[in-house]
C-alpha cells in the first residue's frame, strides 16, 4: 500500500517550493517557513505516518529517483550531506536551501562536506556564517548565499516557556543525550538515573530521534520516557537539563533562560579535521557560561550542583539572555526572514 501511495505521490504535481522532512520529528524546523509561505509550498516526507500537513507527499523508497528529477524553483531541507550519498541534486536547475535544526557549530558534529552542495543556508547565528566562510576559503569552494535568518524552533520554545506555570515545588530534571556510542545514556545512564531518583526528583528521559530509530535505549522504572522531539513539554517543565554534547543544551538555555548541567563525555566529532578552521565550536565555548560541566567521575556531586544552579538561576538567566542576543539572529522573526528570502527567488 505504501508503494502504491509513493507511486501516486511521485506523479502528483508539486508547487514551486518543496520542503522535505525525513520524518515527523523534522517538520517543526520547517513549520515557520511553511506558514509564512502561505500555501505556495509542497511538503514531502519519508514518514508514512507523518500527519504534520494535510496534503503531504509521501516518498521513501522512491525518494532518490524523485530527487534526481525534481523540477521546482526552491527545495528546502533539514538533511545534511546533499549530493554525498544517495540523495543527489536534481538534473533540473533547482535552488537548494538548508535549514538548521540545531544551534551548534557547523564544523565538529557535522561531516566535513555537510553543506557544500547547497546553494543557500539559513544560518541560526553569526558563528555559523563565520565557520562556513572559513570552510569555503580553506577548501577553495564557491561561496554560498548565507542568510542571517535565526531559529524558529527556539522562538516556539521561548513562547511556550513564558506561558508555562509550574504546578508544584518538586524539581523536574530532564536528561537529553545526543546519539552515538559515547552518549551520556549509553555510558552513564543507569548511575545517573539512580542518583536523581534517590534525591526525589521527577526525571524525564528525552531520546534523540536517531537513538529511537536504532532502538539503542533502555526502559527505566519511575522515569518518564519521551521518544518524540516534536513535543516541547519536557523542555518547558524541566527545572534543570542534563546533557552531554547534544545541541539541546543551547536550545534549552536560550529557549527557557535556565542553566544546563553538562556531563563531560568524549566530544561528539564527525569531522576529524574540524580544528583546521581555527575556531572553537559554540557547543564547547559556551558550556561554562550557560551551566556547569561535571566530570563523569564526579557524578556523586550532581545533586549539589543542581541545587547550586537553581539558587543562582537569576544570574544565569541574565548571562544566557546576553549570549542569545550574541549568537541568534532575528529572535522572534526568523520565519519571516527566511520566507521572504525564498519568495524573492520565485
Amino acid at each position: 500500500m505504501n508503494l502504491l501511495r509513493e507511486t501516486r505521490d511521485f506523479r502528483r504535481k508539486k508547487k514551486d517550493v518543496i520542503t522535505y522532512a525525513e520524518n515527523r520529528n523534522y517538520y517543526p524546523y520547517l513549520e515557520g517557513l511553511i506558514h509564512q509561505l502561505d500555501g505556495n509550498v509542497s511538503y514531502v516526507t519519508s514518514d508514512s505516518e507523518d500527519s504534520s500537513m494535510k496534503d503531504a507527499f509521501y516518498l521513501n523508497k522512491l525518494l532518490p529517483a524523485f530527487m534526481a528529477v525534481v523540477n521546482c524553483k526552491v527545495f528546502v531541507m533539514t538533511m545534511t550531506d546533499l549530493n554525498s550519498f544517495y540523495i543527489r541534486r536534481s538534473f533540473q536547475p533547482v535552488h537548494y536551501v538548508y535549514v538548521f535544526h540545531s544551534l551548534v557549530s557547523t564544523h565538529m558534529i557535522y561531516r566535513q562536506e555537510a553543506f557544500d552542495h547547497y546553494d543557500s543556508v539559513l544560518c541560526v547565528g553569526p558563528h555559523q556564517v563565520e565557520e562556513i566562510r572559513r570552510h569555503e576559503k580553506l577548501y577553495g569552494l564557491k561561496p554560498k548565499k548565507l542568510i542571517e535568518a535565526g531559529y524558529y524552533r527556539l522562538e516556539r520554545l521561548y513562547r511556550a516557556y513564558k506561558s508555562y506555570r509550574k504546578e508544584n515545588d518538586k524539581v523536574t530534571v530532564l536528561i537529553a543525550p545526543t546519539w552515538g556510542p559515547s552518549n551520556l545514556l549509553n555510558v552513564y545512564g543507569n548511575e545517573l538515573v539512580k542518583i536523581l531518583l534517590s534525591e526525589g526528583y521527577d526525571v524525564i528521559l528525552r531520546l534523540h530521534p536517531e537513538t529511537v530509530k536504532r532502538h539503542q535505549f533502555l526502559d527505566y522504572e519511575n522515569v518518564t520516557l519521551e521518544t518524540s522531539v516534536v513535543n516541547m513539554n519536557s523542555l518547558v517543565r524541566a527545572d534543570i537539563l542534563i546533557t552531554d554534547w547534544s545541541g539541546i543544551g543551547l536550545k534549552y538555555a536560550f529557549g527557557t533562560e535556565r542553566p544546563v548541567v553538562f556531563i563531560d563525555t568524549p566530544r561528539k566529532v564527525r569531522n576529524s579535521n574540524y580544528e583546521e578552521l581555527g575556531t572553537e565550536p559554540i557547543e564547547s565555548s559556551t558550556r561554562s557560561e550557560i551551566g556547569v560541566v561535571v566530570p563523569p567521575n564526579n557524578l556523586s556531586s550532581l545533586t549539589q550542583t543542581i541545587s547550586e544552579l537553581l539558587t543562582k538561576s537569576a544570574n544565569y538567566r541574565k548571562r544566557i539572555i546576553e549570549l542569545r542576543s550574541k549568537y541568534v539572529f532575528n529572535f522572534g522573526h526568523s520565519a519571516e526572514v527566511g520566507a521572504n528570502y525564498i519568495k524573492e527567488m520565485l
